[in-house]
């Protein structure tokens, strides 16, 4: 068994082992989001309705960095645009601890996330660069399994820090985390990307050099942001109802959240190296869109059995294998190397507008009216974001390429 889990990562380049290392040591540092709303909510007193929107501004700030992470990557190069995200978002992460108020909170959450986003299109855009087009899926998916293992250790550890010492530490650890990869990315990276074989022809047309006239690719974006709308409520909501309905401490809910990290870093590549090279990324997408909106329906039919929250995160994380890696794969099919910067960005910026969404939604409606109701939402936006996929399937007739 062992032998074989490995023999999945066979052929990838040193540089994307690399890179993996990189988001390893950034993401295992990454404490503070999946505690931001119970912190704000229990230590600074802010309600559930300010937390919303406070968690919004996160989504807008990564909105924001996204977009113009894309346009830098495409101008100046992934490299000096993945060193400069990361000390800045360094800086950012250890001022959190400073702010006491509304709107210090929100302001300095929107710089932070804005710093710390320019890094996605740009590290997605290395991953292409340092990748061999059959060999992207597996780059990502080793990619997701680097920043999941650090997912699986940050909230484990974090949990256990806020609960045991408070919560300041955690933005110390996210702070120099932040300045270690940009560290690791100076010594260990190098500029220029691998001697790359001929690629095969994108789907890209010389009319669609960019993202934004491109319908068939904001139609697929569409679908991405409504699948993360749903998927993120396990940063904003989730901890808070976990908290609240279920009394878990800190400790508890971090655990929990690592099964989902835990999940991904056992299992996601031995199913990605199996589905890959026969299945259609679409159907992939459709799979993993049920399983997130069925996560949150079982809570409407056990709302008070403790272990419900464990079947939650099963199915949230199985979701969550076949959703992302294949969802990005279709991305990557619909570039070229001189327009990838802006089609990973606008890729991002899908979650981005995601998690401005997402607190807002999940927070006011769970204030106003119970979180059974927001439960039956999200379901209803899962059927509607797979029946959207269909009608892109039909249209591309699978989209294998």
């Amino acid at each position: 068994m062992l032998q074989s889990y490995f023999r999945t990562f066979k052929g990838l380049s040193r540089e994307v082992w690399l890179l993996s290392f990189v988001l390893l040591i950034n993401r295992t540092g990454s404490m503070v989001l999946p505690f931001l709303s119970v912190y704000l909510h229990k230590e600074i007193g802010l309600s559930l309705s300010d937390v919303g929107w406070i968690m919004s501004m996160y989504g807008l700030g990564a909105l924001a960095g996204s977009y113009v992470g894309g346009e830098l990557t495409d101008r100046f190069h992934f490299y000096p645009v993945m060193i400069f995200s990361l000390i800045t978002s360094s800086l950012g992460f250890i001022s959190l601890q400073f702010a006491d108020s509304f709107y210090a909170f929100g302001a300095l959450i929107f710089l932070t996330v804005f710093f710390a986003d320019l890094f996605r299109p740009s590290s997605m855009t290395a991953l292409g660069a340092y990748s061999q087009p059959e060999d992207y899926t597996r780059s990502v998916t080793l990619l997701r399994l680097a920043i999941n293992l650090g997912y699986s250790l940050g909230p484990a550890i974090g949990g256990w820090v806020a609960y045991r010492i408070g919560y300041i530490p955690l933005f110390w650890i996210d702070g120099l985390t932040c300045l270690s990869a940009a560290l690791a990315v100076r010594l260990f990276l190098r500029p220029q990307g691998v001697i790359r074989k001929k690629e095969k022809k994108s789907k890209a047309t010389k009319v669609a050099e960019s993202p934004y006239r491109d319908k068939a690719y904001l139609f697929f974006i569409a679908m991405v942001a409504l699948m993360a709308l749903v998927f993120l409520q396990i940063l904003t909501t989730l901890p808070v109802y976990f908290k609240e309905h279920f009394g878990m401490n800190e400790d508890q809910i971090g655990l929990l959240l690592a099964l989902n990290a835990f999940l991904i870093v056992l299992i996601e590549m031995p199913i990605i190296h199996r589905l890959e090279p026969k299945s259609s990324k679409i159907r992939m997408f459709q799979i993993g869109t049920f399983l997130i909106g069925l996560s949150y329906f079982v809570f409407l039919l056990a709302p008070n059995w403790i272990w419900i929250t464990v079947i939650n995160m099963v199915l949230l994380s199985f979701g969550e294998i076949f959703a992302m890696p294949f969802s990005n794969t279709y991305c990557m099919d619909m570039t070229t190397p001189e327009n990838r910067g802006k089609y990973m960005a606008l890729y991002s910026m899908a979650y981005s507008f995601a998690f401005i969404v997402a607190p807002i939604l999940g927070m006011q409606i769970a204030s106003r009216f119970g979180f059974g109701t927001l439960w039956i939402i999200l379901s209803i936006i899962s059927a509607f974001t797979i029946w959207g996929l269909w009608i892109l399937y039909r249209k591309n007739k699978g989209g294998k390429e």
